[in-house]
């Protein structure tokens, strides 16, 4: 229990919030191409947890990895609460149900996009949108940055 306490203050604590970018520098943002808009896809992994046990370190490294790709693109907060009880499942699956709690609570508490951090709701945009739903030509821009089908993770996972 202690361990718990210490990851949900060292997440608010290491989080520096800020405040949102306002309206106009979003819509200035928007009027750009995508291509200075959003990054290239990258995956730091399970960020500020381990991906594994020291027996199979990176047993549950595809869930986070998978929960990367939505958080890169963000969206809505009904999206954001999703990729987070997607990971929770994927984690129970791979390794337990009690692990999967703790990583959706450290997500749901320091992925917020307010928090300036590189794993946060919407990393992959060049500014902070937000829960700003993602259009069309978006996501089809990003799903052209996005791995393929049957491509290693491990080309994209920077630690």
């Amino acid at each position: 229990m202690n361990k718990l306490l210490s990851l949900l203050t060292l997440l608010l604590l290491c989080a520096c919030a800020i405040l949102p970018s306002s309206r106009k520098e979003i819509k200035e943002e928007l009027s750009k191409p995508l291509s200075k808009q959003l990054r290239a896809f990258t995956s730091d992994g399970c960020s500020k947890w381990p991906d594994g046990t020291k027996e199979k370190p990176n047993l549950w490294l595809v869930c986070c990895f998978n929960h990367d790709k939505a958080y890169w693109i963000g969206g809505t907060k009904e999206e954001k609460f999703t990729a987070d009880k997607e990971l929770r499942k994927c984690v129970k699956e791979h390794f337990s149900a009690s692990m999967g709690i703790l990583m959706y609570l450290g997500v749901s508490v320091g992925g917020i996009p307010d928090y300036k951090t590189d794993y946060r709701w919407g990393y992959g945009w060049n500014y902070d949108r937000g829960y700003l739903e993602i259009s069309a030509d978006e996501r089809a821009y990003a799903n052209e940055l996005l791995p393929k089908e049957g491509e290693s993770m491990w080309k994209y996972i920077k630690k």
